[in-house]
């Protein structure tokens, strides 16, 4: 009676459709590894992070379905999944553009909007691990809200930002004291020449935030024929501007252009954070420059402030801005930008906890980042590609509350897959390790 309890209990959830769905996300990733064992063992590592909610092996291996009493077993099998030579990261990274290239090929958009942005993760009182670095970190901040150095990883990813799920063109994990390491321009250029790569056919928009207002990002995006909204941060460049009346360019500051460009446009804004919403309004204008070294390109800078708090934002383009739809769409797609930070968060904090993870080597760490990132991934996959229903079913096993305040983000959906797996794992460790009733009594 107990065994056919526990098989209507199981067949009442979706744990198999779960790892079927698992098994076909994964499958680009897969089938480039060596043999048939390799590939369920990576199948189980993405599992078991999103069971644990961790990369940490022991916890992975916690989660995921045994006949044996210990998890040792099952933790030596991801062990060796990170320690075989037959394969590499690259070998993963090759998988995950290729699901990449999937998920584009199934939306069909008309361009790809694409954020490229680094991060630094933070390994705190590391000292002797392979290649570990000093990194900036801002998140939680140091003392009096300053920015603060501590012992952790670089890493810096491509995610297209214009898909119902974000699709990751570029991912690495990788330190400064390693003999790989060039510089990070170095790891931005390979950031924008992979994404040409994977889709040499589409038209290709990069956004990215101030630290990326470089000339020579501007030239590599241009070399690979895409475009680009970026923020800028040094309102001191000096750039050329045309005289109407002289017939001539001359040099100005662009910050002080920015400051006397008329705004003609005037939209209506909706800016989120924190689960608070407020409306603003914002004053558009724009204007042609060129950069002294590159005469010959013609640039346009977009500038919106908000009266109501005094605030500007400088953006500088490849595309021309010709009428106020293509200035309003540059604005909203640069929007996006910071979806691949909701990502980044998803992955480091409350989500899948990426920086706890307890491997020596460089390569090994690099693995484990893109499980994670697939984790992340299928996450999100499944917010899209299940019924509504299932997906709320889902939700509220991972603890909505049913208000119309509920965010209904990834990390919600994360507990309820999780959950559903835990509780697979304990009813198969249950079927065949029953507790031990009798040695509840006495006498």
């Amino acid at each position: 009676m107990n065994r056919i309890a526990e098989d209507t209990s199981i067949g009442k959830m979706p744990g198999r459709e779960l790892q079927e769905a698992l098994g076909a996300f994964l499958e680009p990733v897969t089938r480039r590894l060596p043999e048939k064992r390799v590939r369920r063992v990576g199948e189980l590592a993405v599992q078991g992070i999103l069971a644990a909610q961790s990369p940490l092996v022991t916890k992975m291996a916690g989660g995921l379905e045994r006949e044996d009493e210990s998890v040792r077993p099952v933790a030596r099998r991801l062990y060796r999944f990170l320690w075989n030579k037959r394969f590499t990261h690259r070998d993963l990274l090759k998988g995950m553009y290729s699901l990449t290239q999937q998920t584009v090929s199934r939306y069909e958009p008309d361009h790809l909007v694409v954020a490229v942005d680094p991060v630094n993760f933070e390994k705190p009182y590391t000292s002797v691990l392979e290649g570990v670095s000093t990194v900036m970190k801002s998140t939680p901040p140091g003392p009096k809200g300053a920015k603060r150095l501590t012992p952790g990883y670089p890493a810096i990813t491509a995610t297209i930002v214009n898909l119902p799920e974000p699709a990751i063109t570029y991912a690495q994990w990788f330190s400064y004291q390693t003999e790989d390491w060039v510089s990070e321009n170095r790891q931005i250029c390979r950031a924008l020449r992979t994404t040409r790569a994977l889709f040499p056919q589409q038209r290709l928009r990069f956004v990215a935030d101030a630290g990326f207002d470089d000339k020579k990002i501007f030239r590599w995006i241009a070399d690979i024929k895409a475009e680009f909204v970026i923020r800028v941060s040094h309102r001191e460049r000096s750039v050329l501007i045309y005289n109407d009346r002289l017939a001539r360019w001359e040099t100005e500051s662009l910050g002080a252009l920015a400051d006397t460009v008329p705004l003609p446009w005037r939209w209506q804004t909706i800016f989120t954070h924190a689960h608070k919403t407020r409306r603003a309004e914002v004053h558009v204008g724009c204007l042609a420059i060129r950069l002294p070294d590159a005469q010959h390109t013609l640039l346009w800078v977009l500038v919106i402030e908000e009266p109501a708090l005094g605030r500007q934002v400088i953006l500088i383009t490849n595309v021309p801005i010709h009428n106020e739809q293509v200035a309003q769409c540059l604005y909203t797609e640069w929007r996006e930008r910071p979806q691949i930070e909701h990502t980044y968060r998803f992955d480091q904090e409350r989500g899948l906890d990426v920086e706890d993870m307890c491997v020596r080597t460089v390569e090994r760490m690099r693995r484990l980042f893109v499980l994670v990132l697939l984790a992340s991934l299928f996450t999100y996959h499944i917010a899209q590609t299940w019924p509504e229903q299932a997906v709320l079913w889902l939700r509220t096993l991972g603890g909505k509350l049913g208000l119309q305040l509920d965010a209904d983000g990834p990390y919600i959906l994360l507990a309820g897959i999780s959950a559903v797996f835990i509780t697979m794992k304990t009813l198969m460790f249950a079927r065949h390790h029953p507790f031990p009733t009798h040695c509840m009594t006495y006498g």
